[in-house]
């Protein structure tokens, strides 16, 4: 009886194919463009977000003056060039109304603030209180 010697018909691997080391940048690509696509996004988002806080602060700011304002009589100086010209990026109006049917004594104020250019917030601020005579 003879012996024969084993074939080798099994050669050993050592590391990945082409085709593996392809299918894994391509599924590594992916997720490298879908988080720099996420990171684009969030960056718009908290920018947007920063604009809108301080439209919004602007409007409150003139919204606390009018609450401060030691005249009623002399509200109307709010709705002035003064306190509506353009700054830091954004231009506000005000607008105050008044009311007196009835026998009321009311002031309606009320403040719009946009930016400039208005690409940074398409939508204005807007903010709105009623002040009463004293």
């Amino acid at each position: 009886m003879s012996r024969r010697a084993p074939s080798r018909t099994r050669v050993a691997r050592r590391g990945f194919t082409l085709i593996e080391t392809m299918i894994a940048m391509v599924i590594l690509s992916g997720v490298v463009l879908s988080i720099s696509v996420g990171t684009t996004k969030l960056s718009r988002a908290v920018g947007d977000a920063n604009v809108r806080s301080r439209a919004f602060a602007r409007a409150d700011l003139i919204v606390g003056l009018a609450r401060t304002w030691p005249s009623w009589t002399t509200l109307e100086t709010l709705s002035g060039p003064t306190y509506n010209a353009e700054r830091d990026g954004f231009v506000s109006s005000t607008i105050i109304t008044a009311d007196t049917t009835g026998g009321r004594r009311i002031k309606r104020l009320e403040v719009t603030v946009r930016a400039v250019p208005t690409e940074l917030m398409p939508l204005p601020v807007r903010r709105s209180i009623a002040i009463a005579a004293p």
